[in-house]
């Protein structure tokens, strides 16, 4: 396969790194593009970092035989657990998931900014770290979501059940006075909505995927590895489970006729 023409790999635990691969597709057209869905050990927040990293490895083994050129990782939980050991052991280059403080920088007036994630994600404290090296005064929210990814893996996007735990996990950040709230799970872009409804029109909400598609794109650019070929890039949805609900919630974000989806073992 022509260097240039080899894909680029995504993967996340469950369906929300679907959101980083639409972004991708809109800024890189031409790009093919091998997602992975690690659907059967979903959700990874709940996991320990051991497993996390075990689990982040085994899905590198099965992108290096698709022959990817470049691999984004499409997953907040494992960029904050496992980026940092992982990056030493890929041949290709490894791009972290955007944590969006720069777009969110941007954004605030009061320099508060609230950060809507998973509990391992939050247990980090990597966006913190982060917007303090930028600048000293930013305040971070931080605000774990437990519930969310898991009620939308399941297609649960709106109604009653997802929204009381969303009211709960909104209410303090609203009482915070953030003005800028970045989503730092790549599920929650799905309830977009649910998370405007609740917050009002005082938070403005960013999606780190836009800043990481920027990242890749430049990543491309640097070593000569942008696709030339004018024809539009093929999407493989790979899942470890359950492709079908992968497809559906995929269609959510991208038309059923743009990909194709599969059943595969990373074991």
């Amino acid at each position: 396969m022509n260097r240039n023409e080899r894909p680029i790999g995504v993967f996340d635990s469950g369906v929300g790194g679907l959101t980083v691969v639409n972004k991708l597709r809109m800024l890189l057209p031409h790009e093919n593009i091998v997602y992975v869905g690690d659907t059967k050990r979903n959700p990874y927040g709940s996991r320990t970092p051991e497993e996390i990293l075990m689990y982040t490895r085994d899905i590198l083994r099965f992108m290096k035989k698709q022959q990817v050129k470049l691999v984004a990782i499409g997953c907040n939980t494992v960029t904050a657990v496992a980026y940092d050991t992982i990056i030493h052991e890929t041949s290709y280059p490894l791009i972290g998931m955007s944590r969006g403080i720069q777009t969110a920088m941007e954004i605030s007036a009061k320099k508060k900014i609230a950060v809507f994630a998973t509990k391992l994600t939050i247990s980090n404290h990597s966006h913190q770290k982060i917007a303090s090296e930028i600048d000293p005064e930013i305040e971070i929210v931080e605000q774990a979501c437990p519930a969310l990814a898991n009620f939308i893996e399941r297609g649960i996007l709106s109604g009653k059940a997802i929204m009381e735990p969303l009211r709960t996990y909104t209410a303090p950040v609203v009482a915070s006075g953030a003005d800028t709230a970045i989503f730092g799970c790549t599920h929650f872009p799905f309830i977009q909505p649910l998370f405007e409804a609740l917050c009002g029109d005082g938070i403005a909400f960013v999606d780190p995927a836009h800043e990481m598609a920027l990242q890749t794109l430049e990543v491309l650019k640097r070593d000569d590895l942008l696709n030339h070929n004018p024809a539009p890039g093929y999407l493989r949805l790979c899942f470890t489970a359950e492709p079908e609900r992968g497809s559906h919630l995929a269609e959510h974000l991208i038309p059923a006729n743009e990909f194709s989806s599969e059943t595969i073992s990373l074991v």
